[in-house]
């Protein structure tokens, strides 16, 4: 106890270094506290399933299959309990004579309660969706449209417009731990042979659009028959004989969420943002745990007599070390406190910085909260054993002639500082690309024009679609409309064929003649005849077909398609791909539609969206929708890099300012060391220009030396990250430099201001001292 007394004496008395140590480490571990709970909830994505370690999803080199496929693999493989095939949609639900309102929802097979755990709040699991006109609702939609979840249950509920559905069952909100994106309702799969006007969809094995989950039957080895279900794909499956798809995948369910193949309904994290926050951390605790070692060590110089007194007494090495971990221990603990109260405070920043939702208070679990004892004990031992057994070799006869001031010149860490600024550019250089990267794909010409448009699906019958495009365009501010079945923002509906012999792929959106003016998007006409079903395409299609630049139309299966113009390849995805092949058939008047763009004329913009909500609303009645900038929709195409960036950038402004802590109580230090030869300098004619550039050049040498070494780092890395992308932005050499140099800029600073104070103290006074 009196030990601890001469400690909190000690700290008060020495204020930068309590302010530095305690600060340091609180910001630290805050940092270290909330992202090792995001980490935690990211590591246990889908842990909460019963069945988690017997169920698959099958992939090729997507996760797209036929429905047919699962009844095939189930039929064949005795390994196989149970399946369920996951189709996701989005459309408008309402009940008898409410608003039809905007909703998500999966089509799935009646045996997803059986091997997923999403527990129901209403109705009986085996039986919910046994037939086609069965729906379960969520908690919250049950709510909003019935009132209550005892509400809906036996109630009738409509999917777009007169699809009549029961309600059989009402299940918890899908939580955030799990790799299915938030859902509405679930029906059966069968539901689409009447939501789609596809009677045959169930059997119809060239539609591959869907996802296919597999459970295993106890004690069997499932993944094992992925050589024989290629073999059998290769023979029988059109998507393997045509070269389309090359393998067969069992990927087991833990590792859906960190997967980069995006199924139907369903989210995904990159395990590799994982693992650099994860690298983050511990580079930010190994910051304040060596910041507080340095200091600790530079400290003791301070604290030499209060050792040498205790050895002088008979205090042994052993004692002495005892307290110097107890002292850690109670300096980590009040870090610790001041970290938790900051966690809470910065909860909202980090929820919206992950795009996630922490909930600190009900991490605090027995287990969480052992484990964070646990590594509080492990941080305070780390930091106090060091510098206590450095500082318990110090012999008290050092003490009384003064030499241990001299000999601990050398103790300060200059390998240390070089990392913690090693640490500092690279973080600022790799931010600075990575944002750098997030704008270029933003501002990037797509080949279309996408400012002043805007989206909004289209909700009426298919027999509105004049009525509609010749009221939009009445409203003052609209210059243009185009009705459209696809779009550059979905990137179109894949197409398979065959084309003399040769089997390809293209994008496909059917368009009206409006949408060329709307997008600004010029075609080259062709010498063909103009036919109802004659086609526009891109020169990525020209390519593919092997055809000239001026074609008048090319084979499709057994049919010859007119080739009524050719466009420029213009960006129809996210910039990570090239321009693919795409044709872009005409808008029939029967033909399904699923967009209205309007151009405006950039004027009183909120007035004119005011107008068209209005107006459309009059048409189509009481549906909900959205009105939608297309800049702003593709903008939301890059948020996940923007993230990234921004969270580098929020981790670099951390470790420098750890930096820079460091390097100013050390300065500090470094210069009352030196105040002797300090003194003796100024009396022989040093200005303290000179000097200052003397204890100045110490620590920006070891900068300097970072520098050196975080450019490659950093270079390697955002070179490596840069592959990912078709199209991606430079990296200059003045971001490295400009890196280098800020931070140097901001060591020098923090630097000179000890080195001024030490320079420009009377020679008299230091010597005095001394």
């Amino acid at each position: 106890m009196i030990g601890i007394k001469s400690y909190l004496r000690h700290l008060s008395r020495n204020k930068m270094y309590t302010g530095v140590t305690v600060l340091g480490f609180a910001l630290s571990l805050t940092f270290v506290l909330i992202l090792g709970i995001y980490i935690q909830n990211e590591l246990s994505i889908d842990d909460f399933h019963e069945n988690k370690d017997r169920i698959y999803r099958l992939e090729n080199e997507t996760v797209d299959f036929s429905p047919p496929i699962a009844t095939d693999l189930a039929d064949t493989y005795p390994e196989i309990e149970d399946y369920t095939r996951v189709y996701n949609a989005s459309g408008r639900i309402s009940n008898s004579g409410g608003q039809k309102i905007k909703f998500d929802y999966l089509g799935v097979d009646p045996g997803f309660f059986n091997m997923f755990s999403f527990p129901l709040i209403q109705g009986n699991s085996n039986q919910a969706l046994q037939t086609e006109d069965q729906i379960v609702l969520s908690r919250d939609k049950a709510v909003q449209i019935f009132g209550s979840v005892t509400g809906a249950m036996g109630q009738n509920i409509f999917i777009e417009g007169d699809n009549k559905f029961t309600v059989t069952g009402v299940m918890e909100n899908f939580p955030d731990n799990t790799h299915f994106t938030r859902q509405d309702a679930l029906v059966n799969l069968g539901a689409f042979k009447k939501i789609y006007a596809f009677e045959n969809i169930m059997e119809e094995y060239g539609w591959c659009s869907l996802s296919i989950y597999l459970m295993a039957k106890p004690n069997t080895d499932l993944p094992a028959k992925a050589p024989e279900i290629l073999d059998n794909f290769k023979k029988n499956f059109w998507l393997y004989q045509e070269g389309w798809a090359k393998s067969v995948v069992m990927t087991p369910l833990p590792q859906l969420y960190f997967s980069n193949k995006i199924g139907n309904g369903t989210k995904s994290n990159s395990k590799t943002m994982i693992l650099v926050l994860s690298g983050i951390v511990f580079i930010i605790l190994l910051l304040a745990i060596g910041n507080y070692i340095n200091l600790t060590i530079a400290q003791a110089t301070f604290r030499g007599k209060e050792v040498a007194m205790k050895k002088l007494l008979g205090g042994s090495k052993g004692q002495l070390v005892r307290q110097l971990v107890v002292e850690s221990f109670v300096l980590c603990l009040s870090a610790f406190f001041i970290a938790y109260l900051l966690a809470f405070m910065l909860e909202p920043v980090i929820n919206a910085m992950l795009d996630t939702k922490l909930e600190i208070h009900q991490a605090l679990t027995g287990t969480n909260v052992l484990i964070a004892f646990a590594l509080l004990v492990s941080i305070a031992f780390i930091a106090g054993i060091v510098p206590a057994i450095k500082i318990a070799r110090f012999k008290p006869i050092q003490v009384v002639k003064g030499e241990l001031r001299t000999r601990s010149r050398g103790i300060y860490t200059k390998v240390f500082i070089t990392f913690q600024y090693t640490v500092a550019i690279a973080l600022l250089a790799s931010s600075w690309i990575i944002l750098k990267q997030t704008n270029y794909l933003r501002d990037k010409d797509l080949g279309f024009d996408k400012d002043n448009i805007v989206q909004m699906e289209y909700l009426g019958e298919t027999k509105q679609k004049e009525t509609i495009k010749d009221e939009l365009l009445k409203i003052p501010g609209v210059n243009d409309v185009s009705i459209t079945w696809q779009s550059p923002l979905s990137g179109g509906s894949n197409q398979t064929f065959e084309s003399n012999g040769k089997s390809v792929s293209f994008q496909e959106f059917a368009v009206d003649s409006s949408f060329y003016d709307v997008f600004n998007i010029e075609i080259a006409p062709t010498d063909a005849a103009y036919a109802p079903n004659g086609v526009v395409l891109n020169k990525a299609a020209l390519k593919e077909l092997g055809m000239m630049s001026n074609p008048v139309s090319y084979q499709m299966g057994d049919q010859e398609i007119p080739v009524l113009g050719v466009v420029k390849d213009f960006n129809f995805k996210q910039l990570r791909d090239n321009v693919g092949p795409l044709m872009i058939r005409q808008q029939n008047p029967g033909q399904f539609a699923d967009n209205v763009f309007m151009k405006l004329d950039g004027k009183r913009a909120i007035n004119t969206i005011r107008q068209i909500k209005s107006t459309y609303s009059n048409i189509i009645g009481n549906v909900e929708f959205d009105v939608r900038f297309v800049d702003e929709a593709i903008s939301q195409w890059y948020e996940k890099e923007e993230r990234t960036g921004k969270i580098i950038g929020y981790f670099t402004v951390l470790a420098v300012m750890i930096s820079s802590m460091g390097i100013l109580a050390m300065a500090t230090f470094y210069m009352q060391q030196r105040k002797k030869e300090i003194g003796v300098r100024k009396v022989n004619g040093a200005t303290i220009g000179r000097v200052m550039a003397l204890l100045n050049k110490d620590f920006i040498k070891w900068v300097m030396l970072a520098f050196i070494i975080a450019v490659p780092v950093s270079w390697y890395a955002m070179h490596r990250w840069l592959q990912s992308f078709a199209y991606k932005t430079t990296m200059d050499w003045w971001i490295f430099v400009f890196a280098g140099v800020l931070t140097s800029l901001m060591a020098l600073l923090t630097v000179s201001w000890q080195s001024y104070k030490a320079a420009s103290t009377n020679p008299v006074q230091s010597l005095r001292d001394e």
